[in-house]
């Protein structure tokens, strides 16, 4: 997505919030350095206020988006799924989008469908849609959610992610 959005001429930085999974700060550093891009990292920490302080990093490299990497979580984690809540209310973000791999069926529509619920999602980020037309986990996402599924993942590079175009995903 920092890709993307670099390549129309905006100024990202990442943010390296997800404290849970090992090596995913790094993981994290070393995609940044890939596509020449700042990530705001901190070392141990809880991810709402990680997150608070990037805001202040962005603002002091003259980035103009923010996009907060959270850890993976399920949604029927109470305690993870607070703490994206925590997030959201200290943040403020203007877009909150729930990335969704399309080979998990119905359990990506119950996600969807409790992402929603609890933090009132904006968009969805279909992944692993490069092999079979998996348009039915897409379909239904839009349907519990009423939010639009704003880019597809068509593959595992990095410049892998496009628009949805749901006409395209029809016509197939």
């Amino acid at each position: 997505l920092g890709r993307y959005l670099t390549q129309r001429g905006r100024s990202p930085l990442l943010v390296a919030a997800d404290v849970q999974r090992p090596a995913a700060i790094e993981q994290l550093r070393v995609l940044g350095r890939q596509v020449n891009m700042p990530v705001h990292a901190e070392e141990g920490g809880r991810p709402p206020r990680i997150c608070e302080r990037a805001l202040d990093a962005a603002r002091a490299a003259n980035c103009d988006v923010v996009l907060l990497d959270t850890a993976g979580r399920l949604h029927i984690d109470d305690a993870l799924m607070q703490e994206l809540c925590e997030i959201r209310d200290r943040v403020k973000p203007q877009d909150i989008l729930l990335v969704c791999d399309a080979m998990t069926g119905q359990d990506a529509v119950n996600s969807a469908a409790e992402f929603n619920q609890r933090l009132g999602i904006t968009g969805v980020i279909l992944t692993k849609l490069d092999g079979d037309a998996r348009g039915g986990a897409a379909l239904s996402i839009r349907a519990v959610t009423g939010c639009p599924i704003k880019f597809i993942g068509v593959g595992e590079k990095l410049d892998a992610l496009e628009e949805f175009h749901p006409d395209r995903m029809a016509s197939r």
